[in-house]
């Protein structure tokens, strides 16, 4: 399946899950939080380094360790 058929599906799929209507409001706020960022991506883009350096700092502060994510480690 080509990626953007798996994009457009996983979409159809949570959609479906936030009309059932017995999820937590947290979890509803996620779901549309996920569809509108699979929406916004685009086939060969590369994943946003929003954020990134942000919870870095907080993880230093915190005394964490920053995990490998994809065989690369995160800065």
């Amino acid at each position: 399946m080509a990626p953007e058929e798996t994009r457009t599906r996983l979409i159809a799929q949570i959609a479906s899950l936030l009309n059932d209507g017995t999820m937590p409001a947290d979890a509803r706020a996620a779901g549309l939080t996920l569809i509108g960022w699979l929406a916004r991506r685009m086939p060969g883009e590369a994943a946003s380094r929003d954020g990134v350096e942000e919870m870095c700092r907080r993880a230093a502060v915190l005394g964490c360790r920053p995990r490998r994510i994809g065989g690369r480690r995160s800065t």
